[in-house]
């Protein structure tokens, strides 16, 4: 299996900062028990508070799209993305570990 990251750039409201991350923890619990998911970073761009940087990691491209097409994820994510404008990108890249020689 090929393990894969998912990176979304995001921007959000002015105001909503704390709605964001507080309906950001709802969606890591529930990601947190998907099958195939290994974890979940939150970053905050320092040059421009209102960037945000979201990434999770997991097992397989298939692990991606089973919680991407789970029945309750639409109504879960919403309340996060109410949160964000629409200028946000998402992408999803194959994970290469390199060993330093």
């Amino acid at each position: 299996m090929q393990r894969v990251r998912v990176i979304r750039l995001l921007h959000v409201r002015e105001g909503r900062e704390a709605d964001f991350v507080d309906s950001y923890q709802g969606v890591l619990e529930r990601a947190a028990r998907a099958p195939g998911h290994l974890g979940e970073q939150l970053c905050r761009s320092l040059d421009d508070p209102a960037r945000w940087l979201l990434t999770s990691e997991w097992e397989s491209m298939d692990s991606v799209r089973r919680w991407r097409t789970d029945p309750d994820h639409q109504t879960l994510v919403e309340p996060m993305n109410a949160c964000l404008h629409d200028d946000r990108w998402t992408g999803v890249f194959q994970v290469r570990d390199l060993v330093a020689e």
